[in-house]
C-alpha cells in the first residue's frame, strides 16, 4: 500500500471523526456536564479539539510519515515512556460516549487521558491519579490506532 493511499485513508478517518465530534458535542456536554461548573471549560476544550482536527484534516496530505501522528486525539494509540521506570506502555484513547474500553483503553476524561489529550510526540506530562503521580514522555502516536 503506498504512502498516498495511507494518507488518504488517514484523512478520511479524520474527516469522519471530525463530523462525529461536531454532531455529538452538544449531547456530550449535556450528558457529562449538565449543571457543572466545568461546563464552560469542557465546551472550550471541545472547541479547541474541533479546530485542531480541522487543522489535521488540512495537513494530512503533508504528513511525511503516515505511521506517525502529530497529536493525541480520540482513536489514537499513544506509546509513552514512564520517566521513573523507563518502561514503555501504550494507551488507546477512546470516546467517553463509546463502548467500554478494552485493555489499556482510556477516556480523555480520565487522569491519564486528560494529561495526554492534544499533546505531541516528545512532550512530557505528569499525571495525578488515585494510584500516585506518574510522569510520561510521549514516544509515538498512531492514528488510526491500528496504524
Amino acid at each position: 500500500m503506498s504512502g498516498s493511499v495511507l494518507l488518504g485513508e488517514m484523512r478520511e478517518a479524520l474527516v469522519a471523526h471530525l463530523v462525529a465530534v461536531e454532531e455529538q458535542s452538544a449531547s456530550f456536554i449535556e450528558e457529562f456536564f449538565p449543571d457543572s461548573p466545568e461546563r464552560d471549560k469542557a465546551e472550550g476544550i471541545i472547541g479547541e479539539y474541533i479546530k485542531k482536527l480541522e487543522g489535521l484534516v488540512r495537513e494530512a496530505p503533508l504528513l511525511k510519515n503516515p505511521g506517525a501522528f502529530p497529536l493525541v486525539i480520540i482513536g489514537s494509540r499513544v506509546v509513552v515512556e514512564d520517566l521513573d521506570t523507563n518502561e514503555e506502555m501504550a494507551f488507546q484513547i477512546i470516546s467517553p460516549l463509546g463502548e467500554l474500553p478494552g485493555e489499556n483503553g482510556i477516556s480523555p476524561l480520565s487522569p491519564v487521558g486528560k494529561a495526554l489529550f492534544l499533546k505531541a510526540p516528545g512532550e512530557e506530562v505528569q499525571v495525578e491519579a488515585p494510584g500516585g503521580t506518574f510522569r510520561y514522555r510521549i514516544a509515538a502516536i498512531h492514528y488510526p490506532a491500528a496504524g
